[in-house]
């Protein structure tokens, strides 16, 4: 089959998958791909969704196909305005995928270090108001019954500030239920292993315990609204291992209005019901820790409407919406790159709460905590993008490493460059590479440094050529057909394989590995958990090890010696 044949049956921007038309290509993580497209129907119905869809290597992953396909199973049977919106799941070219509601706006991570850096933080008014309908969307997932009748039991598991959107309008959306507890779920949480962030876990997720209820996402959502209030992390510390023992500890977890004098003390008291580490004594439901939460409120006046946070959100993020409105226009007309249309899409940060952790600190020594951690990859879609006209040719890259990477957001967002308008009749070529900066060569002469244009191209065939130091280059033959034929080609540039050093003995090692942020970890496709690693035995040697993190666009390889009879200790910040 040739490149184009399987395009066409495959996943390339301008294919038909399902129901929808793949527009571009947003993000490609460790475990899945990240798609803008669109739906198209009867008498003009038209709506952009987002597709996302198992990667092609995990495919043939039983254990992760059944996660992937749990979250679907799961949110498609929550229908609130609070809970992100599935609808669709299928399977195309051997893939399979999810549709989802396309959201237009940015997670609370975003909002609140926009907020912090403009002068004027989230008040206790507005961030109460957004946790309420947060917890209005647990309570539905806590409460929701299926087809049956019976209780779904559903658990978000993952609460956080990442996982909470506000929306351009001022809706606020829960997302990422891919390790959500339900009763009908076909893959189920084993005993001590830890799902989730650590920094917004209740203690019996932290202990490892296995039978969770609603609870632990009531107390999840206790430290969201406590950093919301205090413009600060509520474990300013990065060890991840000290993260869990102060949560199993009875170390008291200090009140909001003793860190900020600007909370006051009535919500700081109803946010430490929600804080506490006794189950028995926390609130025994979202509904009752909302309720409290509005009896403030109506004490206090009331909180901002839905439309006067769509304004805030107007205000804070007044060039992105800019820049995606110029990036619409321009795909309008045809003049759009699929870099380009990342580098708009991508929130403009992907790092915690403010009041973030100090750089230098290390695991404790004391290592005592034995747990074994499961994957527990996120992905947030909150995307946004406009029609693509280029005409697309995508490479299907073959198997391979994934590059020694890791892309870095840089803030604020770089003001958008239009790319200047091809002159009529005039035929060009457009090319992208993956990884960006390859040198690319056209019919055997140098054409710069990729993403690049080549304008006034004649018709006929030319060859062109991507190399890249340290990745095999890569050919394509393309056809210019007639004048006026624009073409945008996309070439992935496998990483060339390093083979792995011969072990120095057979006998074993311990290695310990902690990374900021959490990262999930395989050595030679063999998955060995999330970080921490706590004195995981291996043979001694060298041992490449993969490192990644959808959420934080970390997919990094790297290189750790293992000495026989000893604890090899690494703390890496990403």
């Amino acid at each position: 089959m040739t490149e184009t044949q399987n395009d066409s049956q495959g996943w390339a921007p301008g294919n038909v998958v399902g129901a929808y038309t793949l527009l571009a290509k947003l993000a490609t993580g460790g475990m899945a791909e990240i798609w803008l497209a669109r739906q198209v129907g009867l008498r003009g119905f038209e709506r952009l969704v987002v597709v996302k869809r198992i990667i092609e290597s995990l495919s043939q992953d039983e254990a992760f196909v059944e996660m992937f396909l749990d979250e679907a199973r799961i949110v498609v049977q929550l229908t609130h305005p609070n809970i992100v919106q599935v609808f669709d799941l299928g399977e195309h070219a051997g893939a399979y995928y999810i549709a989802m509601e396309y959201l237009a706006g940015e997670n609370l991570v975003s909002v609140a270090r926009a907020a912090a850096k403009g002068g004027a933080p989230l008040d206790p008014k507005a961030s109460v108001k957004i946790a309420v309908a947060a917890l209005e969307g647990l309570s539905h997932a806590h409460n929701r019954a299926g087809l049956d009748g019976k209780p779904l039991n559903v658990v978000h598991r993952d609460v956080s500030p990442h996982n909470i959107v506000l929306t351009w309008d001022g809706q606020v959306k829960l997302v990422d239920f891919g390790i959500a507890r339900a009763a009908n779920r076909a893959t189920q949480t084993q005993g001590q292993q830890l799902k989730g962030k650590f920094a917004y876990m209740a203690p019996e997720q932290a202990q490892g315990d296995s039978d969770l209820d609603a609870r632990v996402d009531v107390f999840a959502m206790g430290v969201v609204l406590w950093e919301l209030v205090t413009h600060r992390r509520l474990f300013a510390f990065d060890d991840q291992i000290r993260i869990l023992k102060t949560l199993i500890s009875d170390e008291p977890i200090e009140a909001p209005h003793h860190r900020s004098k600007d909370v006051p003390p009535e919500l700081s008291a109803i946010i430490m019901k929600a804080l506490e580490k006794s189950t028995a004594t926390r609130y025994q439901s979202a509904q009752e820790f909302k309720a409290a939460l509005e009896g403030w409120l109506q004490s206090v006046g009331g909180g901002p409407s839905t439309a006067e946070l769509g304004q805030l959100m107007n205000r804070l993020f007044k060039s992105r919406i800019a820049d995606r409105t110029q990036l619409i226009e321009n795909a309008a007309r045809g003049e759009v790159s699929i870099s380009r249309v990342g580098e708009v899409m991508k929130p403009p940060t992907d790092r915690s709460m403010p009041g973030g952790t100090p750089s230098g600190a290390g695991v404790d020594g004391s290592g005592n905590l034995k747990l074994a951690i499961a994957a527990a990859g996120t992905l947030l879609l909150v995307l946004m993008a406009g029609a693509v006209s280029w005409k697309v040719l995508m490479q299907e890259p073959p198997a391979a490493e994934p590059p020694d990477t890791v892309v870095e957001v840089i803030e604020p967002p770089v003001e958008p460059k239009v790319l200047p308008a091809v002159v009529e009749k005039t035929s060009s070529i457009a090319v992208e590479t993956e990884p960006a900066g390859a040198m690319v060569m056209v019919d055997g002469k140098a054409a710069g440094a990729a993403p690049l244009t080549m304008n006034e191209v004649t018709p006929g065939e030319h060859v062109v050529e991507a190399s890249l130091n340290g990745y095999t280059t890569v050919k394509r033959t393309v056809s210019v057909s007639t004048e006026g034929d624009r073409l945008m080609i996309m070439l992935t540039l496998p990483q060339k394989k390093v083979e792995p050093a011969a072990p120095v003995a057979v006998a074993k090692g311990k290695l310990s590995l902690s990374t900021d942020p959490w990262t999930h970890v395989s050595l030679n496709g063999k998955t060995l958990g999330d970080t921490p690693l706590i004195e995981v035995p291996l043979p001694a040697g060298r041992h490449r090890l993969q490192l990644s993190n959808e959420q934080a666009k970390i997919d990094l390889a790297i290189e750790v010696e293992v000495k026989a009879g000893q604890v090899t200790k690494k703390v890496l910040r990403l």
